[in-house]
């Protein structure tokens, strides 16, 4: 069974008991974890624990409300266990990461030769799979420790300080008479009471109100009703005041695949994404679609967001240096930077979401078992800085594989990672190390050039889908670079070329290779162009979801009308 998540707003008549039953939330959360739970010997025992996340406290020796002076229901006391896991479970990746970092190199600052160290352990195949990002932020944190206290701390959870949580109520997930609230669907509306403290200190069960609240449900929850079954939700404060989470548990989705088939997937700085479809082969793997660029239209707009914000901040910077940071222009400016940063985070998500739902539509319209990346964080991008530097972290680094990882699993589709090296190297033809080059009329060796060429057998191509095709062998041969499998390109072209910035400006997300061309050559000098809309789902949009078809050809397939396939991919939200 898998999840799909609807919100429902409360109304601001309601936000004061809200506020009630969260603090006492949070307040029992930070008891919890500061006087018990927040410890190593935790965290390594969480990642162990079977069964429902509140049983883990739940089943414990000691009673953790024992000593609580106020009323609280034994409904509240689970939710708050749920609460307290879900804090120590947020924690287990960088817990993980700091015991891998910690047992892996001297107790000095990690500079060029401690990063070599640690990424020639995370390459060993039986080093425990540490997602990039989580490694570098660890290690971003022992380095600060470092500088403060010249050793590295002992223990992860005297590097990371009892963290503060906020007042989220999951409600307990198991079945039986809710105490704490009721949920229902009646009347075409969803009815929930909602059981919310008088004060802070309620003394019985008389000082706990219960509030009605009915809000009217869409076409589109109602489907999902139909093939699901209505969970327990969380309460957590939002831009709207408070926001109700109501998840609906459904049955994994039937998709059909074909038989190792895989969606092989290039993250780069200028293009978001190159994916090429292959087939295994006992001795030759097949490329069985021309390359898919994924190039999103508002790139451009999200740079200079970024750079709006820097601007803002470097004037933030000479108030400060002037001592005028108690100044109405100072907190102004601060205002503006942060609505700035809000900004472009949101925007920066709204992307990667609708990247995702291409990737993943991708990998649903061709019948591919697999989404395979190479392991993101790891890609070959010495010497960077400033804007290319940031780029790389906005489309590889950021939550992009979350995205997608979460979307194709709704769908029953698998996603891998691979180590990247030697991806953009070796020719998928003949397997022989090749080289980058300035360009397809200039085969002048260049380390960052975008393309490639095999001095070998003389196949050329768009480095990205170089990239791509090899990620995909190297998943598919299970072996080192090297040692893969060649992949045969299929005879409706080699790789497609981009428009110019002026013709990219008019143009949109994914760009498709249509026409066909010299086999050998690897060029093409046009592209079809794919409508640039939102991949929101709105009313009337017909059985996509809102997920805009690519008009090129041999691109559009529809999601039969009814199929959760819709309500996966159309999860972002229109951004505004």
């Amino acid at each position: 069974m898998t999840q799909l998540t609807e919100q429902f707003h409360l109304p601001e008549e309601y936000h004061e008991a809200c506020d009630r039953l969260t603090t006492l939330v949070q307040q029992h959360t930070h008891r919890l974890l500061a006087d018990e739970y927040w410890s190593d010997e935790h965290l390594d025992a969480i990642s162990d624990h079977t069964g429902q996340s509140y049983t883990y406290i739940r089943d414990d020796d000691t009673d953790a409300f024992e000593d609580v002076e106020e009323y609280v229901y034994s409904r509240f006391k689970r939710c708050v266990y749920h609460r307290v896991t879900h804090v120590l479970d947020a924690h287990t990746d960088e817990f993980q990461a700091f015991q891998f970092v910690t047992d892996t190199g001297a107790e000095r600052k990690i500079r060029r030769i401690g990063w070599h160290r640690l990424r020639t352990r995370l390459y060993d195949e039986e080093s425990p799979y540490i997602e990039w990002r989580v490694l570098e932020s660890v290690v971003d944190q022992l380095n600060t420790y470092y500088d403060a206290h010249g050793r590295f701390p002992e223990t992860y959870t005297e590097l990371v300080k009892t963290p503060e949580p906020n007042g989220t109520l999951p409600y307990a997930p198991d079945k039986g008479d809710y105490h704490i609230h009721e949920l229902a669907v009646e009347d075409g509306d969803l009815r929930v009471v909602l059981n919310a403290p008088d004060s802070l200190s309620p003394e019985s069960y008389h000082d706990w109100t219960k509030h009605e609240l009915r809000f009217p449900i869409h076409s589109r929850f109602r489907d999902m009703l139909d093939t699901g079954e209505l969970k327990a939700p969380t309460l957590h404060a939002s831009e709207y005041g408070y926001t109700l989470d109501v998840p609906i548990a459904v049955s994994e989705q039937d998709t059909e695949t074909v038989a190792d088939r895989v969606l092989a997937v290039d993250l780069g700085v200028k293009k978001q994404a190159t994916a090429v479809v292959l087939d295994s082969g006992d001795e030759t793997h097949e490329q069985v679609t021309q390359p898919q660029f994924i190039d999103h239209p508002n790139k451009d707009k999200l740079f200079r967001m970024k750079a709006d914000a820097e601007g803002i901040n470097d004037r933030l910077a000479e108030l400060r240096r002037q001592g005028k940071a108690h100044t109405e222009r100072f907190d102004h400016l601060l205002s503006e930077y942060r609505q700035t940063r809000r900004k472009e985070r949101r925007f920066r998500e709204h992307i990667q979401h609708d990247v995702a739902n291409q990737l993943v539509w991708l990998a649903v319209k061709n019948g591919c078992e697999t989404i395979v990346f190479e392991s993101l964080g790891q890609i070959d991008a010495p010497q960077t800085s400033g804007a290319i530097a940031w780029s790389i972290s906005s489309w590889a680094r950021g939550e992009l594989l979350d995205h997608v990882e979460y979307k194709a699993g709704l769908l029953g589709i698998d996603v891998t990672a691979v180590n990247p090296w030697g991806t953009s190297r070796f020719c998928p033809r003949c397997g022989k190390r090749g080289r980058t080059v300035n360009a397809p009329n200039d085969h002048t060796e260049c380390r960052h050039g975008g393309h490639f060429y095999c001095p070998n057998c003389g196949y050329e191509c768009d480095r990205d889908v170089v990239g791509a095709v090899n990620v995909g062998r190297k998943h598919l041969s299970d072996s080192k670079m090297e040692k893969a499998n060649p992949a045969e390109y299929s005879s409706a072209g080699n790789h497609a070329s981009f428009p110019s910035p002026s013709e990219g400006a008019r143009s949109a997300g994914v760009q498709s290779a249509t026409d066909n061309q010299d086999q050998a050559s690897g060029r093409q000098p046009r592209l079809a162009q794919h409508c640039a809309r939102s991949l929101t789902a709105n009313p009337g949009e017909g059985d996509m979801g809102g997920l805009q078809q690519n008009h090129g050809r041999n691109t559009g397939q529809q999601v039969p009308s009814g199929s959760i396939t819709q309500y996966v991919l159309a999860s972002t939200t229109e951004y505004g």
